[in-house]
């Protein structure tokens, strides 16, 4: 008898709350926009979605089944898409050469980078090789990871060391190359084409931000250092 008076009790508590789940849906959509990160931004707005579901279940005496079923396509795609993000976040399947790049350009989402390196080849000069030409059109964009630079601008000679980008400003602004820069034998370097990051980065304004965000980056310790 007690557990029959406990469970109706517990019963009319439950349906005291169930009017209120609308307003607790409604806050936690609030809530998920405060956050920029989509895992939880997405988190809270299936949660949410829960939420009025079971308002819509609850409310009256027939399920708002036309309610119910516009929110259960928001939940899925949301869960699919924090599946996706969490895929992408994973540093798998990435060579030896990716992973020490990845390292040094962190600005970079895993997700981004491993569609940047599907653009790029990697390459490690036989012999000497001139990857620019002062004041002369340059459509690849190349970063030097170890080996041996020789770089002349004014018919000056300018020591750099491997870690860097060789191209950015050709690249960022479209111009010719401001040095003429020659590897020599043994130099490990990635080059892409800037027709294949402009395909890349065509529907991936992040990767598009990243990539410049680098650069500039890069820009800031070459300046630095001379």
């Amino acid at each position: 008898m007690l557990s029959r008076i406990n469970n109706g009790e517990t019963l009319v508590q439950l349906e005291q709350i169930f009017p209120h789940l609308v307003h607790v849906g409604s806050l936690l959509y609030l809530v998920c926009f405060l956050f920029r990160d989509q895992i939880l931004l997405r988190s809270f707005a299936i949660a949410g979605d829960l939420a009025y579901v079971a308002y819509y279940f609850t409310v009256t005496d027939q399920p708002l089944w036309s309610a119910i079923l516009w929110n259960i396509p928001t939940v899925l795609i949301n869960v699919a898409m924090i599946a996706i993000i969490l895929r992408d976040s994973k540093m798998t399947n990435f060579s030896e050469n990716d992973l020490k790049l990845y390292r040094r350009l962190n600005e970079i989402a895993p997700g981004d980078f491993r569609k940047l390196m599907r653009a790029g080849t990697w390459h490690k000069a036989s012999s000497e090789q001139i990857l620019a030409r002062e004041n002369q059109p340059l459509d690849t964009l190349y970063y030097v990871m170890e080996g041996a630079i020789d770089m002349e601008k004014n018919n000056r000679k300018i020591v750099v060391k491997p870690g860097i980008f060789i191209g950015e400003i050709a690249y960022l602004k479209k111009t010719p190359a401001t040095a003429t820069v020659r590897v020599l034998p043994g130099t490990l370097f990635v080059a892409w084409q800037h027709d294949d990051i402009a395909k890349a980065t065509a529907r991936n304004d992040g990767l598009k931000t990243a990539i410049g965000a680098v650069l500039n980056s890069d820009l800031a310790d070459k300046l630095a250092r001379t």
